[in-house]
């Protein structure tokens, strides 16, 4: 008797393509749908409108400088940041129309911006201007 081998046929799976897509869209469609995004309420500022001018009297400012390493001088005088608001509400009682015009190194770190802009208004300094930098330095 002859034994006779049968060659095996190799099947090949195959993933169909048109479907793929269908899957894609339903995966995003579900990611959109489920995800939560947080809404960052930042922070709260009056901005002037464009070209409105407001003359302001020098005795009514009050600078703040800010510089890169978080160091403030308030009027020319060296605040330590713990410091800030006891002396902000000194001033505020002298002048109660006064504005905090705030002058930031841009390579301050951000924290410290936010630390000295929330002392600022825990001593109930109701006007504060974020100054644009000097130009020339």
């Amino acid at each position: 008797m002859r034994v006779v081998k049968k060659k095996r046929e190799i099947v090949v799976g195959e993933i169909s393509t048109p479907g793929m897509a269908d899957i894609a869209f339903q995966l995003i469609i579900f990611f959109l749908l489920t995800t939560v995004f947080m809404h960052e309420h930042g922070l709260r500022l009056v901005l002037p409108e464009k070209g409105e001018e407001v003359r302001v009297k020098k005795e009514n400012i009050a600078e703040v400088y800010v510089n890169a390493r978080g160091q403030v001088k308030i009027k020319d005088i060296e605040v330590p940041v713990d410091r800030i608001r006891e002396f902000a509400e000194q001033l505020l009682r002298e002048n109660p129309k006064l504005i905090f015009s705030l002058y930031v190194d841009h390579r301050c770190p951000y924290e410290k911006v936010i630390k000295v802009f929330d002392e600022l208004r825990l001593a109930n300094a109701k006007r504060i201007a974020f100054a644009p930098p000097r130009r020339g330095g």
